[in-house]
């Protein structure tokens, strides 16, 4: 069981030992709003890194936290497929608060460190997918696609938000229930 060796806390923490984050995680806590871990510091580092394959050349950046709370992790990085290898400037991350549950998007410019932020209260957005627009013409130029569970109504959604401006375009409501936090991936078939 993956409990209290997470996030730099330390292995035997007394104060947590009967906890583990997927505790945090579960749906009855998202409905009901309460957390166990509203006394830790929670901390995420956004790291990228650069490879140059011809001269074996590798450097590391810590990107700085530019996101709003400062204190949300961010997880499951994407960015558009048709740059991968290449030079690219945009991510796409989802954002955790772990105080209020809130479960967000985040564009993030790793070239002019600045965010652009997609939340709603209730609605725990899942992996985002980046999809080109056919005949794209720029890096953000497409939309971002991901389950959504809304804790309120209990239910499955589908959001497409414009990957430009994280504006919703579309919300599907859902036939079956997908779990939130799923993996994702985009073919174009």
């Amino acid at each position: 069981i993956l409990c209290n060796t997470n996030f730099g806390l330390p292995p035997h923490d007394p104060s947590i030992s009967a906890h583990c984050l997927f505790d945090v995680l579960s749906v009855g806590i998202l409905e009901n709003g309460t957390q166990a871990y509203d006394e830790l510091q929670w901390n995420t580092t956004l790291r990228r890194f650069v490879m140059n394959l011809e001269t074996g050349v590798a450097t590391v950046t810590d990107m700085p936290r530019v996101w709003e709370p400062l204190d949300l992790l961010v997880e499951f990085p994407y960015i558009n497929p048709e740059y991968m290898g290449k030079p690219y400037c945009f991510c796409y991350l989802q954002g955790w608060h772990m105080g209020t549950m809130m479960m967000g998007l985040i564009k993030y410019d790793v070239c002019k460190e600045e965010v652009v932020q997609w939340s709603e209260a209730g609605k725990h957005a899942s992996e985002p997918v980046f999809v080109p627009a056919p005949g794209s013409q720029g890096e953000d130029d497409g939309m971002i696609v991901a389950p959504v569970y809304d804790s309120i109504k209990g239910e499955s959604l589908f959001y497409v938000w414009n990957a430009a401006t994280l504006e919703v375009e579309a919300v599907y409501s859902g036939r079956a229930h997908v779990p939130f936090n799923i993996h994702g991936m985009w073919f174009n078939q």
